[in-house]
C-alpha cells in the first residue's frame, strides 16, 4: 500500500508539482508527438505506466493511477481555496 502511494506521488511530482524538472519536461514534451509525450504530461497515464513497470501488474498499475487522481485532484482543491482566500 505504501509503494502505491509512494509510485502516485512520484508521478504528480513528474507531471505537475516538482518544479525544478518542469522545464526539462516542457521542452521535452514540446519535441514529441502529443501521444508520446501525454504520458508525460497525465498523472493518471504516468502513474499507471511507472506502476506498470515496476509491479508488473495491470491491477496494482490501475489502483496506483486512481492514487495519482486522488493526490492531483486533492492538491487541485486546495490551490482553489487557498486562491480564493
Amino acid at each position: 500500500m505504501i509503494e502505491i502511494v509512494g509510485i502516485a506521488i512520484l508521478s504528480n511530482m513528474l507531471t505537475h508539482w516538482f518544479t525544478p524538472i518542469q522545464s526539462v519536461k516542457d521542452w521535452v514534451v514540446d519535441k514529441l508527438p502529443l501521444w508520446l509525450a501525454y504520458p508525460l504530461i497525465c498523472s493518471k497515464c504516468a502513474g499507471f505506466w511507472i506502476g506498470l513497470i515496476y509491479f508488473q501488474n495491470p491491477i496494482y498499475a490501475a489502483i496506483t493511477s486512481l492514487a495519482a487522481y486522488l493526490i492531483d485532484s486533492i492538491i487541485y482543491y486546495i490551490e482553489l481555496k487557498k486562491n480564493e482566500l
